[in-house]
């Protein structure tokens, strides 16, 4: 849930140059984090079938961030907490497996590396 709500600060540092405040951020943010909550139980069958080929994930070669990192940088912003996402991501990605989908960062999260 830390990752969750310092995710969420993020979003708020980055939407305040355009002078979203954060409670306008959080009122946007809300509904949307609420529906991607119901992607837990897909994620949660394929980390227990341990087949990370499932059709229907996005792939890591697609969860790139490199784009939020950059835009966050432009910002003058932190980019700690999209670097750390970007790292378990990176992590397969470089180990061969960018093809398959995002719930495979459990592998960079279970070995660190």
């Amino acid at each position: 849930m830390y990752v969750m709500w310092a995710g969420f600060m993020h979003g708020a540092a980055m939407v305040a140059p355009a002078g979203v405040t954060a409670g306008e951020f959080a009122a946007m943010a809300t509904p949307w984090l609420t529906a991607m909550t119901g992607a837990f139980q897909g994620f949660a069958a394929v980390v227990d079938g341990g087949d990370y080929t499932v059709e229907g994930q996005q792939s890591l070669q697609f969860s790139n961030l490199s784009d939020l990192l950059a835009a966050s940088s432009d910002q003058g912003i932190s980019t700690e907490v999209v670097a750390m996402a970007q790292r378990l991501i990176q992590r397969q990605i470089d180990a061969g497996h960018g093809e398959e989908g995002f719930a495979r960062i459990i592998e960079s999260i279970r070995q660190p590396g």
